[in-house]
C-alpha cells in the first residue's frame, strides 16, 4: 500500500515506519510542528497538495491530529492514528465522528467511554515495542557503570495547576477536592474522580473565578479531574523517590531537577532511543508509577522498560495485571507500604529479580510486537 505518514517528532515514529516499510508498504513522511493543531492554514494548504498530487491508500500518524482528520475526511482517505497519550484532550472528540477515522487508544476504559458516546471508530489497541532495536543496543563499560542503580525513575513529576485553581475557592470546595484527592491516591485499578465531580462543585469553582474578575476562565469536569490526577501523580512519584532515596541508591532522570531532601541522585534527561534503554537495563528496579488519569492501559514507558530487559516496578494497573503476572514478568504494588516491602524483597533476591527481567522481556517480544499491532490496525480499517 501507499501510505502518507504525518509526524511531529513522536517517540515511536522510527519503529512504526520501520515495520511499515519492512512489510512492503511505500511510505512518505510529512514532518510539521503545529503552533495550533486546531487551526493552521499553511498546513491545510500543503497537506492538501500531498493528498491530491499522489494517490494514497491511507494516512497514518502517532497520536491524533484534528486537521489531518479533517483533510482525510474531505478527500475520502482513511486516517489511522495510534495514540500513546492518555487521556486525550477533550476538544479532539469534535473530530472523532468522521467515517474515515480509525483511532486506536492504548487505554481500554478510555476507548470504551468514547464508544459509549457514539464514536464507533475509536478502538482499543495496546502499544508495542521494537525489541530488535533494543537488542542491538550495546553499552560501553562507562555507560553501564554510570547507569547502575538500585532504583531509577525516568520521567516527569508533573506540575499540577490544582493549587492555583483552588486559590479563590471556598472552604467547602477545597475540602471536597482534598477528600477526593486523598481517596483516589490510595486506590489503584479504579479511577472515580470524574464521576465524583458534580455540576454544583464546578459551578462553585467557576463562580470563584468570576469573583476575581476572570470571567473568561471556565473549568470543565475533565480539566478539573486531570488537575487532581496530576497532583496525585506528583505526590506519589515524589514520595516514593524521597523514601527510596533514604534506603537505596536511587536515580532520577528528568529535564527538571527536584529538591529532594534524601540522597536521590538527579541525573538530568536521557535520550529516548540511545540512552534510556541503557538506564532501564542497568537499573535493578525501574520505578514507573502511571499517570493517575490513565484508567486501565499500559503506558509506553512501562513497555519500554521490559522491552529493554529491565524490571518494571509499577503501581497496579488493570491491563498490566491482565497481560502480565506480578512477581513473574514485573512487580506491581498496591499501596505505598506494599511498594517499600516489595522493593526491599526483590533487591535482596537478585536471581529472582533477574528472572523477572527475562520473563518480562519475553512476554513483550512475543505479545507486544509492531507487526502484530499493525496487522490489527489494518484489519480493523479494512486495509
Amino acid at each position: 500500500m501507499k501510505i502518507l505518514f504525518y509526524d511531529m517528532g513522536s517517540y515511536t515514529y522510527q519503529d512504526f515506519i520501520y515495520y511499515l516499510e519492512r512489510a512492503g508498504h511505500g511510505c512518505r513522511t510529512v514532518y510539521y510542528h503545529f503552533a495550533d493543531k486546531f487551526e493552521d492554514d499553511f498546513f491545510l494548504y500543503r497537506f492538501s497538495k500531498y493528498l491530491t498530487e499522489t494517490s494514497y491508500d491511507a494516512v497514518v500518524s502517532v497520536n491524533f491530529f484534528p486537521l489531518v482528520a479533517q483533510l482525510c475526511h474531505k478527500y475520502h482517505i482513511k486516517y489511522l492514528s495510534w495514540c500513546y497519550d492518555s487521556p486525550l484532550e477533550d476538544r479532539l472528540k469534535e473530530y472523532f465522528s468522521y467515517e474515515t477515522n480509525y483511532i486506536f487508544l492504548f487505554d481500554r476504559v478510555e476507548a470504551a467511554q468514547y464508544q459509549a458516546q457514539g464514536y464507533s471508530h475509536v478502538f482499543h489497541l495496546p502499544l508495542a515495542v521494537n525489541t530488535e532495536r533494543l537488542d542491538a543496543l550495546t553499552l560501553s563499560p562507562s555507560q553501564s557503570a554510570a547507569w547502575q542503580a538500585d532504583i531509577s525513575f525516568v520521567g516527569q513529576l508533573y506540575d499540577s495547576p490544582l493549587d492555583v485553581l483552588l486559590y479563590s475557592a471556598d472552604d467547602y470546595v477545597k475540602g471536597y477536592i482534598e477528600g477526593l484527592l486523598q481517596a483516589q491516591f490510595r486506590i489503584y485499578g479504579y479511577y472515580f474522580l470524574e464521576n465524583m465531580i458534580t455540576d454544583d462543585l464546578l459551578d462553585r469553582l467557576n463562580q470563584s473565578f468570576r469573583q476575581l474578575g476572570q470571567a473568561s476562565v471556565s473549568l470543565n469536569r475533565r480539566g478539573l479531574s486531570f488537575a487532581i490526577a496530576s497532583q496525585i501523580t506528583h505526590l506519589e512519584r515524589t514520595f516514593l523517590l524521597e523514601q527510596m532515596g533514604e534506603l537505596y541508591h536511587t536515580c532520577f532522570y528528568s529535564t527538571k531537577p527536584y529538591p529532594f531532601t534524601s540522597a536521590v541522585k538527579y541525573c538530568g534527561p536521557v535520550k529516548y532511543h540511545t540512552e534510556m534503554p541503557g538506564v532501564f537495563r542497568c537499573s535493578r528496579l525501574n520505578l514507573c508509577p502511571t499517570l493517575k488519569s490513565i484508567q486501565s492501559g499500559i503506558p509506553l514507558r512501562s513497555l519500554d522498560i521490559m522491552g529493554a530487559g529491565g524490571v518494571l516496578f509499577s503501581n497496579f494497573q488493570p491491563e498490566l495485571a491482565e497481560y502480565f503476572e506480578s512477581g513473574k514478568d514485573l512487580i506491581l504494588y498496591e499501596s505505598m507500604e506494599d511498594a517499600f516491602a516489595k522493593a526491599d524483597f526483590y533487591l535482596k533476591h537478585e536471581e529472582l529479580r533477574k528472572e523477572i527481567a527475562r520473563s518480562g522481556y519475553e512476554r513483550i517480544r512475543q505479545d507486544f510486537s509492531y507487526p502484530d499491532r499493525i496487522r490489527q490496525m489494518f484489519e480493523t480499517a479494512g486495509l
